[in-house]
């Protein structure tokens, strides 16, 4: 009993500019997930669960800029780590709701669209908040991660090599980490 409380009390209403909403919605996902894989079935929580997921979902589409990449508050230019983020929650909100498929292959049409040919991609300087400030190589990598998670491999081969050079090189484990994990989506 005292368990299922602490997991309700973690649900929280989506709200606020794109950062915000996924800061509230993607531990939910965490939490119906959690009681999915666990078998700890309670109905209440999970269909409360639900409801702030497809809420979330709802706010965080509205993100989307005229570009197809999302940005804090749906302006453009969108932001590439930013995006490569909503790509991963996105992608584990399947899972659970109905996530528009033609918006996925906007996002990651979007990010393809920013490769730059040296195998990484050109990164925004500009933009709010922390996701601004990413070092452009774990950047590279961390979008690396989310295109892998999100299903796309051949597509990306020459960013994948050149993510697990950066990585291994750097000898750094965030980037060893987001690495091993799109490794694994590889099949690599």
């Amino acid at each position: 009993g005292q368990l299922m409380d602490g997991i309700e009390s973690m649900l929280r209403e989506p709200h606020g500019c794109f950062e915000q909403t996924s800061s509230s919605t993607y531990p939910n996902i965490m939490v119906l997930r959690y009681l999915k894989e666990s078998g700890k079935v309670n109905p209440a929580i999970e269909k409360r669960a639900l409801g702030l997921i497809e809420t979330g979902y709802k706010r965080l589409i509205g993100f989307e800029t005229k570009e197809n990449g999302f940005e804090w508050f749906g302006r453009t230019p969108p932001h590439e780590a930013l995006t490569a983020y909503g790509l991963l929650e996105f992608t584990d909100m399947k899972g659970f709701v109905s996530v528009d498929e033609k918006m996925l292959e906007r996002t990651r049409k979007f990010l393809l669209g920013r490769r730059n040919g040296r195998g990484g991609f050109k990164i925004r300087a500009d933009g709010l908040d922390q996701f601004a400030s990413v070092p452009g190589k774990i950047a590279d990598i961390y979008i690396v991660y989310a295109l892998t998670r999100s299903g796309l491999g051949k597509e990306i081969k020459e960013e994948y090599k050149a993510a697990v050079q950066q990585a291994t090189k750097s000898n750094d484990a965030y980037q060893l980490a987001m690495m091993a994990l799109a490794a694994s989506e590889m099949k690599d």
